[in-house]
């Protein structure tokens, strides 16, 4: 073929291509109706930072079962009255200056009168117990003085009584007389005796002194060793606390002198009038 003869068909297929492409392409929008959509947005909700490593989670321990719970019912709260607060009137600021109240010292005056009342106290006591001890010592010292003295007579009587004899004739006396009378005397020396022991520890109240009339009358009975065997009253004073003090003294002064040999007893019974101021 020639030249001239095959480009008329080359040029045919070309442009039967050209146009079916662009049928393809542009048909279709003519014939059918494109729907209308509104405008859509799009936003991004993921981070784009890098996501970090995951953290090593280590294993919890076995968490307990708790128990179930009791479901309570809710109590209302009661409703509140709200009082109206009315405002007082302010008061009017004073310009003088206050006057601040002195707090008295109470408490150490307490403290103080306390420990001198202890101290007034402790001295009374010293000094009625140092008063005490002086009548003591005084009574004892007067009981001596009796005894002496009473020795002192006793040995004036033996005298006169040998004066006599040697002045006198002689004449015969009994034997029942001479032991009556150095009995006497023995007893006497005693009764004296005991009296110095009882003195050491009769002591009475300073009230008690002030009432002479107050006597006692005890009879004892005396064991050859000084111990008393029994102890009443025949007569009380009729302040009950005055015998006490008695049976009180009687007791102290146990065991009193013993029995002297000479008088030949295993026991001795006496009489003791107890006066204030005196044993006798």
């Amino acid at each position: 073929m020639s030249e001239s003869e095959w480009k008329i068909p080359s040029t045919i297929a070309i442009g039967l291509h050209f146009l079916l492409i662009a049928g393809a392409m542009y048909l279709p929008g003519l014939f059918d109706a494109k729907p209308k959509f509104a405008d859509i947005y799009t936003v991004s909700l993921i981070n784009v930072a890098e996501v970090a490593p995951e953290p090593v989670v280590e294993k919890a321990p076995a968490v307990k079962k708790n128990k179930p719970v009791v479901k309570t019912k809710k109590i209302s709260p009661a409703a509140v009255h709200v009082k109206k607060v009315v405002k007082s009137p302010k008061k009017t600021v004073s310009i003088k200056p206050l006057k601040r109240k002195k707090r008295k010292k109470v408490r150490r005056k307490t403290k103080t009168r306390s420990r001198n009342e202890l101290a007034r106290i402790k001295r009374q006591k010293l000094a009625e117990a140092l008063r005490q001890e002086e009548i003591a010592e005084e009574k004892a010292r007067r009981a001596l003085e009796e005894l002496q003295r009473e020795r002192e007579l006793l040995k004036k009587d033996t005298f006169t009584q040998s004066a006599a004899r040697q002045s006198a004739p002689v004449k015969k006396t009994s034997g029942n007389s001479r032991i009556s009378g150095s009995m006497n005397l023995l007893e006497g020396q005693y009764h004296a005796a005991i009296f110095a022991r009882l003195h050491q520890f009769w002591s009475l109240p300073e009230y008690m002194q002030k009432k002479p009339d107050l006597t006692a009358v005890v009879v004892i009975t005396i064991n050859k060793n000084g111990h008393i065997a029994n102890m009443f009253f025949e007569r009380k004073s009729g302040d009950r606390i005055f015998d006490q003090f008695v049976t009180k003294t009687i007791e102290s002064a146990s065991p009193l002198p013993p029995i002297p040999p000479a008088m030949k007893k295993q026991r001795y019974e006496i009489g003791l009038r107890f006066k204030p101021g005196s044993i006798r």
